[in-house]
Protein backbone atom coordinates (compact mmCIF):
# COMPACT_ATOMS: atom_id res chain seq x y z
CA UNK A 1 0.00 0.00 0.00
CA UNK A 2 2.58 2.54 0.77
CA UNK A 3 4.85 1.80 -2.22
CA UNK A 4 1.10 2.05 -4.21
CA UNK A 5 0.90 5.85 -2.70
CA UNK A 6 4.64 6.47 -3.37
CA UNK A 7 4.15 5.06 -7.10
CA UNK A 8 1.00 7.44 -7.47
CA UNK A 9 2.73 11.36 -5.46
CA UNK A 10 6.08 10.24 -8.20
CA UNK A 11 3.37 10.27 -11.17
CA UNK A 12 1.76 13.49 -10.44
CA UNK A 13 4.89 15.04 -9.84
CA UNK A 14 6.14 13.98 -12.90
CA UNK A 15 2.98 14.79 -14.83
CA UNK A 16 3.18 18.75 -13.09
CA UNK A 17 6.63 19.12 -13.74
CA UNK A 18 6.17 17.71 -17.44
CA UNK A 19 3.08 20.45 -17.68
CA UNK A 20 5.07 23.26 -16.30
CA UNK A 21 8.16 22.69 -18.71
CA UNK A 22 5.75 22.26 -21.38
CA UNK A 23 4.27 25.42 -20.36
CA UNK A 24 7.48 27.16 -20.08
CA UNK A 25 8.60 26.20 -23.39
CA UNK A 26 5.87 27.08 -25.10
CA UNK A 27 5.01 30.55 -26.54
CA UNK A 28 1.05 31.15 -28.06
CA UNK A 29 0.42 34.03 -30.57
CA UNK A 30 -2.77 35.39 -32.60
CA UNK A 31 -1.84 36.19 -36.30
CA UNK A 32 -4.12 37.77 -38.95
CA UNK A 33 -4.43 38.93 -42.76
CA UNK A 34 -6.66 41.33 -43.66
CA UNK A 35 -8.36 40.31 -47.36
CA UNK A 36 -10.88 41.40 -49.79
CA UNK A 37 -13.82 39.55 -50.91
CA UNK A 38 -16.54 40.23 -53.88
CA UNK A 39 -19.99 39.64 -51.82
CA UNK A 40 -23.37 39.43 -53.04
CA UNK A 41 -26.25 41.60 -51.90
CA UNK A 42 -29.60 40.22 -51.20
CA UNK A 43 -32.57 41.86 -49.50
CA UNK A 44 -36.08 40.92 -49.07
CA UNK A 45 -38.87 42.80 -49.77
CA UNK A 46 -42.04 41.98 -47.48
CA UNK A 47 -45.17 43.40 -50.16
CA UNK A 48 -48.62 42.62 -48.25
CA UNK A 49 -51.95 44.77 -47.55
CA UNK A 50 -50.91 44.96 -43.99
CA UNK A 51 -49.03 47.51 -45.08
CA UNK A 52 -51.40 49.72 -46.45
CA UNK A 53 -52.89 52.55 -43.97
CA UNK A 54 -54.70 54.60 -46.63
CA UNK A 55 -57.21 52.98 -49.03
CA UNK A 56 -56.91 49.71 -47.17
CA UNK A 57 -60.74 48.85 -48.11
CA UNK A 58 -59.96 49.54 -51.64
CA UNK A 59 -56.85 48.19 -52.80
CA UNK A 60 -55.84 45.14 -54.01
CA UNK A 61 -52.81 43.11 -53.47
CA UNK A 62 -52.10 43.32 -57.29
CA UNK A 63 -52.43 46.84 -57.10
CA UNK A 64 -49.81 47.02 -54.50
CA UNK A 65 -47.52 44.68 -56.44
CA UNK A 66 -48.00 46.62 -59.76
CA UNK A 67 -47.57 49.81 -58.18
CA UNK A 68 -43.63 48.69 -56.67
CA UNK A 69 -42.77 47.50 -60.16
CA UNK A 70 -43.99 50.56 -61.75
CA UNK A 71 -41.10 52.57 -59.26
CA UNK A 72 -38.34 49.98 -59.48
CA UNK A 73 -38.58 50.31 -63.49
CA UNK A 74 -38.36 53.86 -62.97
CA UNK A 75 -35.42 53.53 -61.04
CA UNK A 76 -33.97 51.83 -63.64
CA UNK A 77 -34.23 48.11 -61.38
CA UNK A 78 -33.96 45.02 -63.32
CA UNK A 79 -37.22 43.16 -62.15
CA UNK A 80 -36.45 39.78 -63.53
CA UNK A 81 -33.48 39.78 -61.06
CA UNK A 82 -36.56 39.66 -58.28
CA UNK A 83 -37.49 36.30 -57.57
CA UNK A 84 -41.03 35.87 -55.46
CA UNK A 85 -40.47 33.80 -52.21
CA UNK A 86 -45.11 32.86 -51.08
CA UNK A 87 -43.58 30.56 -48.00
CA UNK A 88 -41.44 33.59 -46.77
CA UNK A 89 -44.05 35.74 -46.40
CA UNK A 90 -46.28 32.91 -45.09
CA UNK A 91 -44.33 31.81 -42.63
CA UNK A 92 -44.21 35.80 -40.94
CA UNK A 93 -47.96 34.74 -40.08
CA UNK A 94 -49.76 38.17 -41.82
CA UNK A 95 -53.21 38.47 -41.46
CA UNK A 96 -53.79 39.99 -44.88
CA UNK A 97 -52.73 38.75 -48.62
CA UNK A 98 -48.97 39.51 -49.43
CA UNK A 99 -45.53 37.98 -50.68
CA UNK A 100 -42.20 38.47 -50.55
CA UNK A 101 -39.56 39.81 -52.89
CA UNK A 102 -35.72 38.93 -53.05
CA UNK A 103 -33.17 41.19 -54.88
CA UNK A 104 -29.99 40.02 -55.45
CA UNK A 105 -26.94 41.60 -57.15
CA UNK A 106 -23.54 41.91 -56.48
CA UNK A 107 -23.09 45.49 -56.99
CA UNK A 108 -23.41 47.70 -53.83
CA UNK A 109 -24.36 50.90 -55.63
CA UNK A 110 -27.22 48.93 -57.06
CA UNK A 111 -28.31 47.42 -54.29
CA UNK A 112 -28.28 51.02 -52.66
CA UNK A 113 -30.71 52.52 -55.61
CA UNK A 114 -32.97 49.13 -54.68
CA UNK A 115 -32.88 49.75 -51.28
CA UNK A 116 -34.16 53.62 -52.22
CA UNK A 117 -37.28 52.80 -53.65
CA UNK A 118 -40.24 53.69 -51.40
CA UNK A 119 -43.93 52.34 -52.51
CA UNK A 120 -47.41 51.65 -50.73
CA UNK A 121 -47.32 48.38 -48.58
CA UNK A 122 -43.51 47.24 -48.95
CA UNK A 123 -41.50 47.80 -46.18
CA UNK A 124 -38.00 46.02 -45.98
CA UNK A 125 -37.25 42.76 -44.10
CA UNK A 126 -33.85 42.00 -43.92
CA UNK A 127 -30.49 42.89 -46.22
CA UNK A 128 -27.65 40.56 -46.36
CA UNK A 129 -24.06 39.87 -48.03
CA UNK A 130 -22.52 36.64 -48.86
CA UNK A 131 -19.42 35.48 -49.94
CA UNK A 132 -17.24 32.36 -50.24
CA UNK A 133 -13.64 31.60 -49.85
CA UNK A 134 -11.92 28.75 -52.51
CA UNK A 135 -9.91 26.41 -50.66
CA UNK A 136 -6.59 28.12 -52.08
CA UNK A 137 -7.80 31.08 -50.89
CA UNK A 138 -8.20 29.56 -47.63
CA UNK A 139 -4.60 27.69 -47.63
CA UNK A 140 -2.60 31.07 -48.66
CA UNK A 141 -4.39 33.64 -45.93
CA UNK A 142 -3.73 30.94 -43.56
CA UNK A 143 -0.27 30.77 -44.55
CA UNK A 144 0.10 34.80 -44.30
CA UNK A 145 -1.28 34.76 -40.85
CA UNK A 146 0.86 31.83 -40.14
CA UNK A 147 3.75 34.35 -41.05
CA UNK A 148 2.66 36.95 -38.98
CA UNK A 149 2.18 35.14 -35.80
CA UNK A 150 5.91 33.72 -36.37
CA UNK A 151 7.06 37.40 -36.62
CA UNK A 152 5.23 38.18 -33.65
CA UNK A 153 6.49 35.31 -31.51
CA UNK A 154 10.23 35.94 -32.77
CA UNK A 155 9.75 39.28 -31.94
CA UNK A 156 8.56 38.29 -28.23
CA UNK A 157 10.86 35.90 -27.50
CA UNK A 158 14.03 38.13 -28.70
CA UNK A 159 13.04 40.86 -25.95
CA UNK A 160 13.27 37.55 -22.74
CA UNK A 161 16.23 36.46 -24.47
CA UNK A 162 15.06 33.39 -25.94
CA UNK A 163 13.80 31.58 -29.33
CA UNK A 164 11.36 30.26 -31.08
CA UNK A 165 11.57 26.47 -32.48
CA UNK A 166 8.97 24.61 -34.78
CA UNK A 167 5.03 25.63 -34.54
CA UNK A 168 3.46 22.88 -32.27
CA UNK A 169 -0.31 23.73 -32.35
CA UNK A 170 -2.02 25.77 -35.05
CA UNK A 171 -6.01 26.73 -34.37
CA UNK A 172 -7.96 27.89 -37.14
CA UNK A 173 -11.58 28.54 -36.85
CA UNK A 174 -12.17 30.62 -40.29
CA UNK A 175 -15.42 29.80 -42.13
CA UNK A 176 -15.06 29.07 -45.94
CA UNK A 177 -18.60 30.64 -46.19
CA UNK A 178 -19.10 34.27 -45.16
CA UNK A 179 -23.35 35.25 -44.83
CA UNK A 180 -23.51 38.52 -42.76
CA UNK A 181 -26.22 40.64 -41.80
CA UNK A 182 -26.40 44.50 -43.25
CA UNK A 183 -28.89 45.85 -40.86
CA UNK A 184 -26.11 48.34 -39.24
CA UNK A 185 -24.94 48.95 -42.80
CA UNK A 186 -22.01 46.86 -42.43
CA UNK A 187 -20.51 46.54 -46.43
CA UNK A 188 -16.96 46.69 -45.73
CA UNK A 189 -15.60 44.59 -48.44
CA UNK A 190 -11.97 43.62 -45.75
CA UNK A 191 -12.19 40.87 -43.40
CA UNK A 192 -9.73 39.78 -41.19
CA UNK A 193 -8.39 35.86 -41.16
CA UNK A 194 -7.25 35.08 -38.19
CA UNK A 195 -5.01 31.70 -36.51
CA UNK A 196 -3.49 30.85 -33.14
CA UNK A 197 -0.24 29.70 -33.28
CA UNK A 198 1.75 28.22 -30.06
CA UNK A 199 5.41 27.83 -30.93
CA UNK A 200 9.01 25.66 -28.58
CA UNK A 201 10.35 28.60 -26.92
CA UNK A 202 14.16 27.71 -26.74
Amino acid sequence: MKKLITGIALLACTVMTFAQSTFQNNINVNGSHEYSITPEYSSKMIVSLNNVYYDAQTMSLDEVKTGYMEKLKKANIDTSQLVEAPLYYALLGYEKEGTVYEFKTKSLEEMQKFLSVKAIGVTRSDTNLEAELSEAQMAEYAKLAFDDAKIKATAIAKKIGRKIGKAIYINDTNVKKIAESMYYGNAEQKRNYYLSVSFELL
